[in-house]
């Protein structure tokens, strides 16, 4: 079972990252750290085929945060970052078509942040691109700056967003298998994928599938 990881930085910040690779390597000159926000199911058109523990996925990517340089805030420190975590199944926009309907934002798209090469340079492209077209449970770690914009009207600050999916939404039971999709995605945390656009790791899992009958249809280390 494969489990797909998209990751992207602010594009100002990137740029910058590129023109100084030292400072690119060293997450302690990076805004690193954070106060952990809500940990929260995105609902598209299909239900989870079970219910998630939003606490256990709030208690344990600390740790994968820990483990990536980042550090909690203490008493009376202010964050440099709000992490937020999206979870959820649903359909994410596809690197490997050219096609509109394929680039469509859905309830956990990504595009702004996604900027693979030419689709036309990928190797065995027509089984990525049907890969990547299907329903996918997907889980989102999000980096916003802190503090946000002082005009109300104003959006907040994406810093950084990593996405995990794997296929099989029916069937995967999420409280089962979060630990290895953060596992996979959390050394891409503020990394930004876009000489490879999009990795795709086997952690040998062993299934954790839900039997269950016709479902219910609502509609490495930092380098």
């Amino acid at each position: 079972m494969n489990i797909t990881v998209r990751s992207g930085v602010d594009a100002t910040e990137n740029k910058k990252r590129e023109k100084d690779p030292a400072y690119k390597n060293d997450i302690g000159r990076h805004a690193h750290v954070y106060l952990l926000g809500a940990v929260k199911e995105v609902r598209g058109e299909e239900k989870l085929p079970t219910a998630v523990n939003a606490l256990a996925i709030a208690r344990d990517i600390k740790g994968f945060l820990a483990k990536q340089g980042f550090v909690e805030i203490a008493h009376g420190q202010k964050p440099e970052i709000i992490i937020t975590v999206n979870y959820g199944r649903g359909y994410l926009p596809n690197p490997y078509s050219e096609a509109l309907r394929d680039k469509e934002f859905t309830n956990l798209s990504n595009t702004d942040n996604f900027n693979p090469p030419s689709y036309k340079s990928y190797h065995r492209l027509d089984e990525r691109a049907v890969l990547a077209s299907q329903e996918k449970l997907i889980i989102q770690v999000c980096a916003w700056k802190y503090p946000p914009p002082a005009d109300p009207k104003k959006k907040p600050v994406l810093a950084w967003r990593t996405t995990m999916d794997v296929d099989d939404p029916d069937h995967r039971d999420l409280n089962i298998i979060y630990p290895k999709l953060l596992a996979a995605g959390a050394p891409f945390f503020d990394r930004h994928l876009d000489k490879d656009g999009e990795v795709m790791t086997d952690p040998s899992l062993k299934e954790g599938h839900v039997e269950m009958g016709t479902p219910e249809v609502v509609k490495g280390e930092r380098k």
